[in-house]
């Protein structure tokens, strides 16, 4: 695992020698250790480097034989994308609607399109989906969908011919598409997504951090102190305030684009005090995050990062920030995703990758676009 996460980081630059001198390891023992990854392939010689005295060195990259499927579960569609060890997306398949009770079919439908005979072969399969999720792929409660104690990465794995699958919430997965696009090797990465629900991500130093429930991140339902009633049944929770139905509410789209405009009618001075309350207890809670994991700088993502009040949503969570910085911190602050919607696509590929050998995906910027779109089936 160390030597291929070296090889990973690397892009194509470093040779068997510079591993052992990165790593620490014995040269013998990368020698041998790349050999197997090499029979593998996992890793391939892409060709000789600058010499340092003696012969030229052989420079090593990621394979693109072994190959990952990465969905995302949203409200209503899937997404999902056949992507390299290095991030490239071959294929992708968009807008594949599912009903909530078909979604482990429509899942199935998705993956055995992407895993037709292509260059490579289909390692695993990554899903993004919401809720608390078990090491096993158990959905063990997601409130918003219904769902109780889903095996879902089994029924998946029965549907697709025994096929692999890896299970991860949703924000969890945009938090790993945000650490492979990071330069650091230990970056923490604080991801909160904000949709029909809202949740939090957590990479602390270059390790995705679940808690020994699998409930870290689950901050929708965290107390605000004020009166309106969850549909989880408590009242107060933060999904009441900042989920993005919430601040909706009842503004139709002629309503929204008069917000944007700047206009001031009964129904536009609604929406703009529901955006700033949301605001104002995002701001709260991200302090208090601020101030527990020590991070200066959170993403959102979700389907907020798309809507039209994403950017006053933002640019409010942020003017509130600014007003009341933590002695000794420098002011939080709040961006959007650096991947968009294709984030929990990619990320639940970086999850399989993760899980079945034990490195976490890094790439340059804009290796996770589409070359290769299928479309609906």
């Amino acid at each position: 695992m160390l030597v291929l996460q070296a090889v990973a980081a690397g892009e194509g630059e470093l040779a068997r020698i510079d591993i052992a001198l990165r790593t620490g390891l014995p040269a013998a023992t990368v020698s041998a250790i790349v050999d197997t990854l090499l029979k593998r392939r996992l890793v391939r010689q892409v060709g000789p480097g600058g010499s340092r005295g003696g012969k030229p060195r052989m420079l090593l990259a990621l394979s693109d034989h072994h190959q990952f499927i990465g969905v995302h579960v949203g409200g209503s569609t899937i997404a999902a994308s056949r992507l390299t060890l290095s991030g490239r997306t071959v294929q992708s398949v968009d807008d594949v609607p599912h009903h909530g009770s078909d979604v482990v079919a429509a899942v199935g439908a998705a993956v055995r399109r992407l895993s037709g005979p292509r260059d490579g072969v289909v390692t695993s399969v990554g899903v993004a989906l919401p809720g608390i999720i078990d090491g096993d792929g158990v959905i063990r409660e997601a409130v918003n969908y219904g769902w109780r104690m889903v095996p879902f990465a089994r029924r998946l794995s029965a549907g697709c011919g025994g096929a692999s699958v890896h299970v991860v919430n949703d924000a969890n997965a945009v938090a790993l598409s945000e650490f492979a696009l990071s330069s650091q090797p230990a970056a923490t990465v604080a991801l909160v997504w904000i949709g029909t629900g809202i949740g939090a991500g957590i990479v602390l130093d270059g390790r995705l951090y679940t808690g020994p429930e699998f409930r870290a991140g689950e901050i929708g339902h965290v107390d605000t102190g004020l009166s309106l009633r969850c549909r989880c049944g408590r009242v107060g929770c933060l999904e009441t305030v900042s989920s993005l139905p919430s601040m909706v509410g009842d503004a139709s789209g002629d309503v929204i684009a008069r917000y944007l405009d700047g206009d001031d009618d009964a129904a536009v001075r609604g929406l703009r005090e529901r955006v700033g309350r949301a605001a104002r207890e995002l701001a709260r809670l991200l302090s208090l995050l601020a101030a527990s994991l020590d991070v200066t700088e959170f993403v959102v993502g979700g389907p907020v990062a798309g809507h039209p009040l994403g950017p006053p949503l933002l640019r409010a969570v942020n003017d509130t920030l600014a007003v009341r910085p933590m002695p000794g911190f420098p002011a939080v602050r709040l961006r959007f995703s650096t991947l968009g919607e294709r984030s929990p696509v990619l990320g639940a590929a970086a999850h399989a990758i993760r899980q079945e050998l034990g490195v976490m995906l890094t790439m340059p910027a804009g290796a996770g676009s589409h070359t290769t779109t299928t479309g609906t089936p």
